[in-house]
């Protein structure tokens, strides 16, 4: 059975989506359906975040089934000396497969595990208020300073983004991340009226987006009214409610709290029928309340 078989299989073993899976390991839902479609295997670079999302080891991808049961193990292999051993215990066929495939990751990765390798880490979780609605908590303040903002590591951040999309748990709305948001988010009349507390929270924001977005509620629809997004918005507009929380620090350096902020996503409806994230506006902080984890 060829790569792309199994992993199709597998997707049906675990009632995943294709856009789960997408999701999990950052791949395009459409070069996903390639897969299929052309009857191609991934490329060598991919292998492990496939693996990992849909729980199976490496080998039981790469090799042949008769071999595989007789030699491999079902779960993740993490002893280097493991490794050896298997690889040596194992057919001709089998190493010579095993050896293209990890010359083709290493020449692309530093190790393996790297697969984040250039996206920035973050430290963010969601967590309800007493009342039960989320919020998306950001433990770190990247853009520090009494300065004013500087909006151009902010964009080279959101950077980041660009090609990825999230799903809105109460909606299932699938949000995309297109090029023009960067630009947008640093660029537009809003962020160049917001000053203080306010700019700064909107810098620290695009550390959450993922996590604003599967939050998200209150969809409401307008119409597009401006010839300039005929095209980028020609389906109209949506704006949904989410919030964030940023720690403030006291003279020792430690979280003495958070403040928590409100905001609109906004997310054009172009004319390929995608969603796409264009701006987060109407930042506003709240009156502070109690989290729980």
């Amino acid at each position: 059975m060829a790569i792309y078989e199994k992993i199709f299989n597998r997707l049906d073993e675990l009632h995943m989506s294709q856009i789960e899976l997408s999701r999990r390991t950052g791949i395009a839902t459409s070069t996903i359906s390639d897969w299929r479609k052309k009857k191609i295997n991934p490329q060598a670079d991919k292998l492990i975040s496939i693996c990992k999302a849909l729980d199976i080891s490496l080998v039981e991808l790469l090799c042949v089934e008769d071999e595989e049961s007789k030699t491999w193990t079902n779960d993740f292999v993490t002893d280097n000396h493991e490794i050896i051993e298997m690889v040596n215990n194992s057919s001709v066929g089998i190493k010579r497969r095993v050896i293209n495939y990890m010359e083709r990751i290493l020449s692309e990765q530093q190790f393996l595990g790297n697969e984040e390798k250039g996206k920035t880490q973050r430290n963010v979780s969601i967590i309800q208020d007493i009342d039960g609605n989320q919020i998306v908590l950001i433990n770190d303040v990247i853009f520090k300073g009494k300065r004013s903002v500087e909006w151009k590591d902010v964009e080279k951040y959101l950077r980041q983004y660009v090609g990825e999309f999230y799903q809105i748990a109460d909606t299932k709305d699938i949000i995309y991340i297109g090029t023009d948001l960067p630009d947008e988010y640093v660029g537009s009349n809003y962020t160049k009226h917001i000053k203080g507390t306010v700019a700064k929270a909107k810098a620290n924001a695009v550390q959450a987006i993922p996590e604003m977005i599967e939050i998200a509620t209150s969809k409401t629809y307008e119409n597009n009214k401006k010839d300039k997004h005929r095209r980028q918005a020609k389906n109209g507009w949506y704006r949904y409610d989410s919030r964030f929380a940023l720690p403030v620090y006291g003279d020792n350096g430690e979280i003495e709290r958070y403040n928590i902020f409100s905001a609109r996503l906004l997310i054009r409806h172009a004319s390929s029928g995608k969603m796409y994230l264009y701006d987060v506006l109407e930042i506003k902080k709240e009156t502070s309340k109690s989290c729980q984890a």
